[in-house]
C-alpha cells in the first residue's frame, strides 16, 4: 500500500507534462487523514486535467496568468484593487485575465512577512502591481521594471485569521469569520456557525461559482489551527487515534475498541469547506481551522463525501452556477456497546466534539431560485436497512438523469449512505439553513 501511494505521488509530480489517471481514493485504504489529503491533492490534480480544456485562451491585449504556472509560493494574498475583492479567474478558464493597466493589491499578511521577487527594490509587505502584458507586471516604488508575475512570493506564508463576530447563527450560536486582513480590511473566505459549549461546528457557508472550477495544485498544507475557540482542550489531540481508542473503551467497553478503530477505519479531521473549493494557495490554506472540521470516518471522508465535493465543484463550473453553499453536520452517530445498546459518540467529555450522524451540503443559486440538499450518513457500522431508516426525505437524485454528474455509490454504507432532498424537505428535519426561495425547484 505505501509503495502504491509513493508511486502515485511521483506520477502526480509530472502530471502537467503527462496526464495520468490515478486510482480513485475510494478504492484505497488510508491509515491517516494526512496520507489521504496528500493523495487526494494528487488525484484531483490529474482529474481536473481530464476535463479542463485551455485551448481557446488567447488574449488580444492585457495579462493572462495561469492558475497553475504563474502563481508562486509562499503565496501573497491577491486582491482586485478596483473591487477590493479576492482575485478570481475568468470564468472556468483556469486563467486570470487583466486589462492593460489594471491593478491588483499584493499582500504578505502577518508579522515580519515581506514581498519577494528577484527584482524587488524596496522591502514592503503590501504593494500594488499593474498589468503590462502577457505575464508581466510593474510595481511603482517596489519592483524594478516589467517583471514576471510568477516570481512574486512572500518571505513566509501569508497568515490567515479567524475572528469571532457579533453575529449569531442557528440557535444563537456564534459566527466566526475566516480570511485575511489587508490594509485593515478583513476579507472573508468562509463563515462558521459554532457551538462553543459542545465544541461543535454546525455549518460553514461560502460562495462558489464557475471561477472555482480550477484550483492551484501542489499547495503545502499547514498544521490545523484551534484559535481561541477550544479553551482548555487540545483539539488536535482529541482527533488522534490513541484518543479515539480511549473514547471507545470508556463508552463501549475495552473489548469493543478493535472492532471499531482499525488500521484504516478511524475518525479523521473532515473538512467542511474543502481545501480545493478555493482556487489559490492562500484560500486553500485558510481551510485548516478546526472551526471548519468535524469527525468523519475515514472511508466516508475518502468515499461518497469526497466524490460529492469534486463532482459538485465541477458541475457548478460547467453550468456556471452562482451559488452559496452551506456545509454542515447534524445529530450524533451511535455505536453499539458490548451489551448491544446504541451509545452516542463524542470525542471529548461532557458531550463535546460530537461525531455527527449526518454531513450535508445545501447548494442554492439565488438568481435561478433553485437549490438542492445533499446528505450522507457518517457511520460505516450501520446495516443498509438501518441507514435507510435514517433517510428523512424522498431521494431526488436516485434514478434521476439530471443528477448523473454525481458518481457516488449511494447504497455503500461503508463509504457513506447518501441521498438528496429538496431544501424545504431538508429544513423540516434540519433547520440550520435560511428559508431560501426555491420556487423553481431543484438545482441540478
Amino acid at each position: 500500500m505505501f509503495r502504491l501511494i509513493a508511486l502515485t505521488l511521483v506520477v502526480a509530480v509530472t502530471v502537467i507534462a503527462l496526464p495520468s489517471r490515478l486510482p480513485n481514493p475510494t478504492d484505497i485504504a488510508f491509515t491517516s487523514d494526512d496520507q489521504f489529503e496528500d493523495y487526494l491533492d494528487a488525484w484531483l490534480t490529474t482529474e481536473q486535467l481530464q476535463w479542463f480544456n485551455q485551448s481557446s485562451t488567447s488574449l488580444r491585449s492585457g495579462c493572462s496568468l495561469r492558475i497553475n504556472g504563474d502563481f508562486g509560493q509562499p503565496q501573497p494574498v491577491f486582491l482586485h484593487r478596483s473591487r477590493s475583492t479576492f482575485l478570481t479567474p475568468s470564468s472556468n478558464s483556469g486563467l486570470v485575465r487583466l486589462n492593460v493597466g489594471e491593478e491588483i493589491i499584493i499582500s504578505c499578511t502577518g508579522a515580519n512577512r515581506l514581498i519577494r521577487h528577484p527584482n524587488v527594490v524596496s522591502n514592503v509587505h503590501t504593494a500594488t502591481a499593474r498589468c503590462v502584458n502577457n505575464n508581466l507586471v510593474s510595481g511603482a516604488g517596489w519592483l524594478s521594471g516589467n517583471q514576471a508575475f510568477g516570481q512574486i512570493t512572500c518571505s513566509s506564508h501569508a497568515v490567515f485569521e479567524a475572528q469571532q463576530t457579533n453575529q449569531r447563527c442557528f440557535n444563537n450560536n456564534v459566527v466566526i469569520r475566516v480570511g485575511f486582513i489587508v490594509n485593515n480590511v478583513f476579507h472573508v473566505h468562509y463563515w462558521s456557525c459554532f457551538n462553543p459549549t459542545r465544541m461543535e461546528v454546525l455549518y460553514v457557508w461560502y460562495n462558489q461559482d464557475d471561477t472555482n472550477g480550477i484550483f492551484q495544485s501542489g499547495v503545502d498544507r499547514p498544521s490545523w489551527l484551534a484559535g481561541p475557540f477550544f479553551p482548555g482542550v487540545n483539539i488536535n489531540t482529541i482527533y488522534t487515534q490513541n484518543n479515539q481508542r480511549q473514547v471507545i473503551a470508556n463508552l463501549l467497553g475495552s473489548n469493543m475498541v478493535d472492532r471499531y478503530i482499525t488500521s484504516n477505519q478511524f475518525l479523521a479531521r473532515g473538512h467542511l469547506a474543502a481545501k480545493t473549493d478555493y482556487v489559490f494557495a492562500t484560500g486553500q490554506r485558510s481551510t485548516f481551522y478546526f472551526i471548519n472540521a468535524a469527525p468523519q470516518w475515514q472511508p466516508f471522508n475518502a468515499g461518497n463525501w469526497m466524490s460529492l465535493e469534486a463532482n459538485l465543484r465541477r458541475r457548478i463550473a460547467a453550468a456556471r452556477y452562482n451559488t452559496v453553499i452551506y456545509t454542515g453536520t447534524f445529530g450524533v452517530t451511535q455505536l453499539r456497546n458490548s451489551a448491544g445498546r446504541l451509545v452516542d459518540i463524542h470525542l471529548h467529555s461532557n458531550n463535546r466534539v460530537p461525531v455527527p450522524q449526518y454531513f450535508y451540503k445545501v447548494v442554492y443559486d439565488a438568481s435561478r431560485r433553485q437549490g438542492t440538499a445533499y446528505i450522507s450518513i457518517n457511520n460505516p457500522y450501520y446495516t443498509l436497512a438501518e441507514a435507510r431508516q435514517l433517510q428523512f426525505c424522498t431521494d431526488r437524485c436516485r434514478n434521476n438523469a439530471a443528477f448523473n454528474w454525481i458518481n457516488w455509490q449511494p447504497d455503500r454504507v461503508d463509504i457513506g449512505y447518501s441521498f438528496c432532498c429538496t431544501i424545504p424537505d431538508f429544513r423540516r428535519r434540519i433547520a440550520h439553513v435560511p428559508n431560501f426561495n426555491v420556487a423553481n425547484g431543484l438545482l441540478s
